[in-house]
This record gives structure tokens, sequence and C-alpha cells, in this order.
């Protein structure tokens, strides 16, 4: 019965209306219908995905490099590894994850007007359609499109522009003009049933929910000129008005609205109201709006879509590429070292030889990804400097997406993974992160469970002697409406940020204090020494004046219902 955006220090406002909010409650379609219809569907849509990949291999197959016969193990590896062939296994690779998602979203769209058709609202007064019908189609799309970036398409166009728009659109989503995606992307289980003004600026990691677990839906309309800040949920029937800003975590009431003010958190069920505002305010083009719209006039050059779709293409193909540097390596080095002698070996030594060459490339390609991953930080983003960055007024923003795009050379680790993923909680991650500015004292202990995102501005970021952060956030910016603006944050010694707990800019913990799940630190606020803290936003913390208790690990019991009057005046809009 807890609600979402909740944790189990919260078990007072779980209530049984809250079942409506869980997910895995949602009823699916007999398993019938997925097979002889969604099967079927989702099968055609990987091949015509892949086909540039076949053809691309099929290509490869009927060239001349080779041509023995393949009777054993010896000569199935002296085939594969011809150097002819390797930029064709680059080749695959780049052609997935730059051909293959335009292609893949494409069947969905399709699907989407052709097959599944329009979404509408339950009426009021009436029981949802829970026919096998209705439910296979929600069902359906959400497997045709089963990331929040559209098959992986906008991360070729940059994640935040106006092409991403155009293809939510295609969805049926209702949207304005130069809307400010997130980068993390969105889900719409019912795209038709989402609205959204002119001039909306998003923040990552939100989710929009259309439909409860009895599957009644209802539209979610978001007005020109607000802003949906990081990791807020929207229920069902949400709307939010010119004017209205949630701010990080902030937790609507299904069927809710929300007038012009500043909203953060989640506390009863619902977002707090922080600061109301006087009228209703006129919409305004955001400031990222005047960058595109009036580039001619901003103090930098602002580089026009086409070159961030360009720029983010290129990105993509190129850690496509590097993703596969291990094994052509290998590859090219088994080549060189067995020519015209594989029958020499046994099959094992071949095996073994292969495998060692693999294992050391890994080293070489991580120390090369490492130079291009640090080097294009210190290149793009130099040393971060506190203050406003908004898109009319500095290149920071632009550059920092220009940065962003090379995020993925990271993940060139098997299955794609992220190479920070494997040094979690250890020295090194320390090393990296003091490599890219961040001032981090000893026995420190980085994201031993991993963090979505980690610190992304680490020059702001200091970190005392003997402190843990554990999958928490530490994310220096602000971005209200347009307005970027970063500021440093201050963790002391032997401080503890635990699970989903987040320290936003300007807020300092001082030494041995301890951030409890679910935790929101506002702007400017300061943890006191040996001070316990959790809700979001935090409210009064409890002080633990006995030292063996708190190395005892003994989590004290806290009021965090109020929130301190100097800290109600602060704006939350992460």
């Amino acid at each position: 019965n807890l609600g979402p955006l909740s944790s189990s220090h919260e078990l007072q406002d779980a209530r049984p209306e809250n079942r409506a909010a869980c997910r895995v409650l949602r009823q699916e379609p007999p398993v019938w219908l997925q097979v002889l219809c969604g099967w079927p569907i989702l099968l055609l849509q990987k091949i015509v995905s892949l086909t540039p990949v076949l053809l691309l291999m099929q290509k490869m197959t009927t060239q001349s490099w080779y041509d023995g016969k393949l009777e054993s193990l010896q000569d199935g590896l002296d085939y594969i590894s011809t150097p002819e062939r390797m930029m064709y296994y680059i080749g695959f690779m780049v052609t997935r994850k730059v051909v293959s998602p335009p292609l893949a979203l494409a069947c969905a769209i399709l699907t989407k007007r052709f097959l599944i058709g329009t979404f509408t609202e339950t009426p009021d007064g009436k029981e949802p359609d829970r026919s096998d019908w209705e439910l296979f189609r929600t069902w359906l799309l959400g497997r045709m499109i089963p990331d929040a970036h559209l098959c992986g398409v906008t991360k070729l166009l940059g994640r935040h522009y106006e092409a991403v728009s155009f293809l939510y659109r295609l969805l049926g989503v209702k949207v304005g003009k130069y809307v400010y995606w997130p980068g993390s992307g969105f889900r719409f289980q019912e795209p038709d049933l989402v609205e959204l003004g002119d001039y909306v600026v998003f923040g990552s990691r939100s989710l929009f929910f259309t439909s409860d677990a009895t599957h009644r839906r209802q539209g979610i309309k978001v007005e020109s000129g607000s802003n949906v800040s990081d990791r807020c949920v929207l229920l069902p029937g949400t709307t939010v008005k010119c004017g209205a800003v949630l701010g990080s975590g902030a937790l609507s009431k299904q069927g809710a609205t929300y007038n012009a003010g500043t909203y953060v958190g989640s506390r009863g069920n619902d977002c707090v109201l922080l600061k109301k505002a006087n009228g209703v305010p006129p919409p305004t083009e955001s400031s990222y709006a005047r960058a595109f719209t009036k580039s001619g006039m901003m103090p930098y050059l602002v580089l026009p879509e086409w070159c961030h779709i360009a720029w983010s293409t290129g990105c993509m193909a190129f850690a496509s590429a590097v993703a596969r540097l291990p094994l052509v390596l290998a590859l090219l080095l088994a080549n060189y070292h067995f020519t015209n002698n594989w029958m020499s070996y046994s099959a094992s030594e071949l095996i073994l030889w292969i495998t060692l060459y693999m294992l050391c490339m890994y080293p070489v390609v991580l120390c090369f990804v490492l130079v291009v991953d640090i080097g294009s930080k210190w290149a793009f983003m130099g040393r971060r400097m506190p203050g406003s960055h908004s898109w009319d007024t500095s290149s920071y923003s632009q550059r920092w997406q220009l940065y962003l795009s090379l995020a993925p050379v990271r993940g060139f680790a098997s299955g794609e993974h992220d190479f920070l993923g494997f040094f979690l909680g250890s020295q090194f991650l320390v090393w990296y992160y003091r490599a890219l500015g961040a001032r981090i004292g000893k026995n420190v202990c980085l994201y031993p469970n991993g963090a979505d995102p980690m610190m992304t501005e680490p020059e702001l970021v200091t970190i005392r002697d003997g402190a843990c952060i554990d999958d928490a956030s530490l994310i220096a910016h602000l971005n209200t409406q347009g307005v970027f603006t970063i500021n440093r944050l201050e963790i002391g010694e032997r401080c503890v940020m635990r699970t989903f707990s987040r320290l936003q800019q300007s807020a300092v913990m001082e030494p041995r204090s301890v951030l409890m799940e679910h935790t929101l630190v506002l702007p400017a606020d300061t943890v006191k020494t040996n001070e316990w803290r959790q809700g979001w936003p935090a409210g009064q913390g409890y002080v633990e004046e006995d030292n063996d208790a708190w190395e005892d690990g003994e989590s004290p019991v806290m009021d965090s219902r109020k929130v301190a009057a100097e800290t109600r005046a602060l704006l939350c809009c992460g």
C-alpha cells in the first residue's frame, strides 16, 4: 500500500488506494493472443530492423578472400580472422546501432497507426474496458518500443531537440513547439493521452502514467511555460498549469491540477507546495527556445539542429566501432601469429591464444576509451565554475550536450555495459572522478551499488575522508524553466548518502551526517554534524549526540514531517 516515490520510512503514508499506482498489478492480455498475434509482429519488427545487418553479412560472405575448405575448427578460425573481414565486423555493430533503430521505430509507428489505433480516456462513471483487445494494444506498443529512447532513435538525434518532438507527434503525443526533452527520454504507454504545450522544460528520469492498475485511462496535460523536473511521477489525470514548476521528485495526485507555483517531493502521497505564484504568468519563450529562434543574437555560435543530429549519430557510430575493437584486434593478432600455420596447432591451443589476445586487448581499449572520455571532458567543458549558464547567455549547455554525446563510448564492455560499472565502490572510481576534477579524500566509497546518474559536475563536488555515497545523486545543477545554474556541493568526513538520496546545489553535509533512503536536501541547506535526515524534501533531522550509536550503525528515529521555515523559502527545481 506504499505509494510511488516513497520508502519504508514513510509507512504512515500507506493507503489502500495507492494500489492503483502499482504497475505489477496490471492485467496482461491472454497468452494465446500474445503468442498468435504479438510475437509474429515483434518478430517481423526484429527482422526488418536487422535487414541491413543481414545484407551487409551477405555481401561479406560473397567476397573471395578465402578459397579454402571449411573442414575443421582450425579452418573456421582461419576463415573468420581474415584481415579483410575486420571492417565488416565493425560495420555490423555500427549498422545495428545507427540504421536498425530507425527501422524498428518505423515499424512501431506504422503498427500504432494502422493496427493499435488511438487511445482514448475512460469515460467518467464507467468501468475501464479490460477486453483482451484493449489489454493487447497497450502490451504490444510497450513491447515494440521497449525503452525510453524510442528504440534508440533519440540517441541519434541529440535527445533534446525538435526532431524528438516530431517523432512523438507521429506516435500521437500532442506536442507544442520547442519542448526541451529529458536526456533520459520518456515511455508513454498511451501516447495519445499526453498533451504538452509550448516551451515546456523537462528534467531527467520522470514518469508519466496515463492509466492505473485497473487500466482506467486519463490524460496528462502539461501547459505552455511549465516545468517538470527530474524524478517526477505524474499519475493519470494530472494537469500542470502554466507557470507551475514540479521540482525534484514531485509526485502528483491522480486527477489533480497544479496551478502556478513551485512544488517538490512527495509527502502524504502528494507533492509539497513550496511557493505559490502571484497570479498566472503568461507563457514565455524558454532560454533554450530563444537560443534556436534568435540564434544570430546569441553571444556564441549556436549550432543548428542538423549539426547536433550529425554529431550525435557520428558519436554513436564511433562508440559502436570502439565496442568491436577488442574482438577485431584479437583476431588480427591471431591472424598475424598463425598465418599459413593454423593446422600446426590444436583447436584448444588456438582458442586459448585467441582468448588470451582478447583479454589483453580489453585493457588496451580501456586506456583508449579513458583518454577519449577524460580528454573530451576537458576539451569541451574545461573546469566548470559556479554560476548561471542558460542557453541564451552561455555556450555551456551546448558544449555539455556535445560532450554527453560521446558518453556511449564507455559502453565497450561485454553486453555494452559502461566500464564504470566494473569499478563500483573501488578506488579506481575515485581515481576516475579525480581525473575529471572532483576533490575526493581518502577511504571514500563511491557508488557500491551503482547510481543513475553518477556525479555530473565532478569539479564542483568535494567529498572528505571516509564518506560513503551509495545509489545517491550528487547533481550540482538546476534547470528551472530553461534557466540553468550550477554550484558547489560538499560532503564532510564520514558522511553517508543512502540509496535514493539527493544533495542539491550549494548544500553541505557536515561531518558524520547521514541522509537516509528517499531524502532530498534543498539548495543551500546544511545538514549538521551527526544529524540524520529523511524525507523528500527532508524535514528537521535527528542529531545523534552519542558517537557510539552512530558507529554501531543504529538508525535513529526522527520526525521528518515538517519542513524548517528557512528551508520552505528555498526553491527546489532540479
